[in-house]
């Protein structure tokens, strides 16, 4: 039962980033892609598969790896559709830039989210 909570926090989590980041796009006039998870090929962490219409369809993989590394694969996802753009580079700078802002990187301490590791540097 607890790892079905987990699925559940981790699929809320999922959904509400992705739901802020792209309100943020869609006001700066950029591209807003669908995204869902996880990818039909379960050997990549993230696909896109581009739809009849010329949208975008974005899968990430978001249960079981780090948070930062979803992030890392939703903000390229949004890169990604817009890179048609001149400034789709500033993009990647606006989304690290909102979910800095709204700690959107933050995994509750809630005791449901895979432990956080810290890495130490000699320098």
């Amino acid at each position: 039962m607890h790892n079905v909570f987990m699925t559940e926090s981790e699929s809320f989590r999922f959904a509400n980033t992705v739901r802020s980041l792209s309100t943020v796009v869609r006001e700066r006039g950029y591209s807003v892609p669908a995204f869902k998870g996880p990818p039909n090929l379960g050997e990549y962490s993230r696909t896109l598969r581009r739809n009849r219409d010329g949208s975008l369809t974005i899968s990430v993989v978001f249960r079981g790896r780090a948070w930062l590394s979803t992030l890392s694969d939703i903000v390229e996802g949004f890169v990604i559709a817009n890179s048609h753009l001149d400034k789709a580079h500033q993009l990647r700078d606006l989304l690290w830039s909102v979910i800095e802002e709204r700690e959107l990187s933050k995994v509750n301490g809630d005791g449901l989210s895979p432990p956080c590791h810290s890495l130490s540097s000699a320098a």
